[in-house]
């Protein structure tokens, strides 16, 4: 079976622990934890669309590399798509 990118977030979610009781960590139900990860999609599925156009774009009729680190740089800090001149 493959694991979605909302499995993949519900299960991260899980290991959080909200709160200890008693010394034990408390974390969120399975409900919580998918209901999250959907809304974690949703928020991130215009820049995943921008991404997939801009790789295709990229892409075209020849083979392109995309650096995965940048597209997480991009994310974290908005810097441009456009990559320096020594990396063309």
């Amino acid at each position: 079976m493959d694991e979605t990118p909302l499995d993949r977030i519900a299960r991260a979610l899980s290991y959080v622990p909200i709160r200890h009781e008693d010394g034990i960590p408390v974390t969120l139900s399975l409900a919580t934890c998918i209901e999250m990860a959907a809304v974690a999609l949703s928020a991130m599925q215009p820049e995943m669309e921008r991404l997939r156009r801009r790789f295709a774009t990229l892409q075209g009729d020849q083979p392109a590399r995309v650096l995965p680190a940048k597209f997480v740089t991009d994310a974290m800090a908005d810097i441009p798509d456009a990559l320096p001149p020594d990396f063309h």
